[in-house]
């Protein structure tokens, strides 16, 4: 029987995921859910050694997925993590499997495919499929994106981002208020989105904050 933690700040994820994994016919038993960082490295504290299995989110409300898995480290525990995540860009993707993430999956995983990931990471072996097609179209994707952002636009997505408002980026880079919001609105249009929370969301996918 798999003992498995799940990660994932969504309830309705969270259910999603409890029903594939029954569908699935895999035999686990889930342990516990966190919905944040704070939560999952909590339990993983005091009860590390007993979870084989991390489903681990990557966007999370008080960090991502990444601060769960050096944690791990940190905590001397050994169990298997597979990043299961709609948000993360081919730039995180490569990150978790250079760092020796055992696996990957997309949310909408149908169960007898999740059972074949389980089965193969849970064997030894470590599931990249998907990571490998999601690296190779979305670093595509990025790279033709980015291909199109001048070096002051790209410095005002990390510093929109990293939680600073449109005057203190004005400050940090020496240009006025009015500038800054030129500048954000010509991203907006570049990358196709209309909210701040949407340009946090893109600089994480591609790798520009942590």
């Amino acid at each position: 029987m798999i003992r498995i933690l799940i990660v994932e700040d969504q309830p309705i994820c969270r259910l999603g995921i409890r029903m594939t994994l029954t569908n699935s016919g895999i035999s686990h038993k889930v342990l516990t859910e966190a919905e944040t960082v704070s939560q999952a490295v909590d339990f993983l504290e005091k009860n590390g050694h007993d979870i084989d299995l991390i489903l681990l989110d990557y966007m999370l409300p008080d960090g991502t997925g990444m601060d769960v898995f050096e944690a791990v480290k940190r905590i001397h525990i050994n169990p298997k993590i597979v990043i299961l995540s709609g948000e993360a860009g081919g730039a995180i993707v490569k990150q978790f499997m250079d760092k020796g993430v055992n696996g990957y999956m997309d949310k909408n995983i149908q169960p007898d495919e999740l059972a074949m990931v389980l089965t193969t990471v849970m064997s030894g072996n470590d599931y990249t499929e998907q990571a490998t097609m999601h690296l190779q179209g979305d670093i595509k994707a990025d790279m033709d994106i980015l291909s199109t952002l001048t070096r002051r636009e790209m410095e005002i997505i990390t510093l929109c981002a990293s939680g600073l408002s449109a005057k203190q980026i004005a400050d940090e880079l020496c240009i006025t208020q009015h500038s800054v919001e030129n500048h954000k609105d010509n991203v907006f249009k570049k990358l196709h989105i209309q909210s701040t929370s949407e340009l946090i969301l893109f600089a994480f996918r591609v790798g520009l904050i942590n």
